[in-house]
């Protein structure tokens, strides 16, 4: 028999507490400018943190923080820079082209004036530039120094999300970015969410996993909708991440 949810108002703090029990508090420490967050979410598609954030630390450095020059970089230069991610061709294709158009909507690489905007517009701003979708845009607001009310939905957040009944099963990146928004308490600020990401992230690489999921150990298992009641790790019905 699969088991359902028996939330409060907002399901949201109850999928947190038990994975707070486990990984700890999770807390932003130092914050990027708006432009530089934008660089390295542009770059972290399809690939790992460590190797995302490589190859964003070797553009900085080779470029000195001037993403204006990099904007004019050629392409081949971008990519045996970035060629240890997914996609490097594409991502150097598209990089530039993302920062010169920044430049001609605004006169200047400056996205800190989105903070004097609301959470959606300031969203759909950055959105409507290439290659910018929700998640990019809510790493921006929300992981960079503007620390703003958006929910970053990766991967792995749109995955679980999923599989808990959060987010529509068949929904796309910004259904799932709808949904959960719309469930976040009114009382949990940018870094709440902030933590519920990173929380959520957590657990999809270590527990609710793409291939495999390990269920019976899975911290949410009394309260995931989706759990095998007989006890298998491996829920074949789920839908495809």
């Amino acid at each position: 028999m699969q088991r359902s949810f028996d939330f409060g108002a907002s399901p949201l703090p109850d999928v947190s507490r038990p994975l707070l029990a486990i990984y700890g508090p999770q807390r932003s420490v130092a914050r990027m400018d708006p432009v530089s967050q934008l660089v390295k979410s542009a770059i972290s598609g399809r690939a790992y943190d460590e190797v995302s954030w490589n190859a964003f630390f070797r553009l900085r450095a080779h470029y000195n923080a001037d993403w204006e020059a990099m904007s004019l970089a050629p392409g081949p230069a971008l990519e045996a820079i970035l060629s240890p991610t997914t996609f490097p061709e594409a991502k150097a294709r598209q990089l530039p082209v993302l920062l010169r158009m920044l430049k001609h909507r605004r006169g200047t690489l400056d996205l800190d004036f989105l903070a004097r905007e609301t959470v959606d517009d300031a969203m759909a701003w950055l959105k409507a530039l290439p290659a910018v979708g929700p998640k990019t845009a809510a790493c921006v607001l929300n992981f960079s120094r503007l620390n703003m009310r958006a929910l970053v939905v990766d991967t792995h957040v749109h995955r679980v999300t999923r599989r808990l009944g959060l987010s529509p099963a068949r929904g796309d990146v910004q259904a799932a970015y709808d949904s959960l928004m719309d469930q976040a308490p009114e009382a949990w600020l940018a870094e709440e969410l902030f933590e519920f990401h990173c929380l959520v992230k957590r657990l999809g690489q270590t527990f609710c996993t793409h291939a495999r999921p390990r269920c019976r150990a899975c911290p949410l298992k009394e309260i995931c909708p989706r759990i095998d009641a007989g006890g298998g790790d491996v829920l074949a019905f789920w839908p495809r991440a």
